[in-house]
């Protein structure tokens, strides 16, 4: 089976795999090949997969599972394709927790303004990024596991 993770400037992943975790808003889904067709909505976290090849530098591989962060998006499966676009990915961070912890406490601060200046689109924005800063914060977990 086929996956393709694309964020809007780049491929971050193109490679055959066996398997592969997704998740979205009802539930995890795990698709084997020839999983039914589908499609589905995203939502930010850490997408997980199995590959036979060795998939080289640049990834967090943990117990034979190589793993990305992701933003919300969309999902497409056609039984023999899984095709994965997101508005952001990460395959493996380059700040440390600390950093991420940082920028999770300011996001945090940021939402209360946010809240309190009652504008949905800032508010919706901001909840995005602080998602993806705690995907990427179980990004780095995962990596320190190994």
């Amino acid at each position: 089976m086929h996956l393709k993770i694309s964020a809007p400037w780049w491929v971050v992943f193109d490679w055959v795999v066996s398997k592969v975790t997704i998740p979205t808003y009802s539930w995890e889904i795990t698709i084997l090949p020839w999983h039914q067709p589908l499609s589905s909505v995203i939502k930010t976290w850490v997408v997980s997969f199995e590959t036979t090849e060795d998939v080289g530098e640049g990834f967090v591989v943990t117990q034979n599972k190589v793993n990305i962060s992701v933003s919300k998006w969309i999902l497409l499966v056609d039984g023999e394709n899984v095709l994965l676009t997101t508005s952001a990915a990460t395959s493996s961070p380059t700040q440390t927790q600390e950093v991420l912890q940082n920028m999770s406490s300011q996001m945090e601060e940021d939402l209360a303004k946010i809240r309190d200046e009652g504008n949905a689109e800032d508010l919706e924005k901001a909840l995005e990024n602080m998602e993806k800063i705690q995907a990427d914060i179980k990004l780095i977990k995962l990596r320190n596991l190994t």
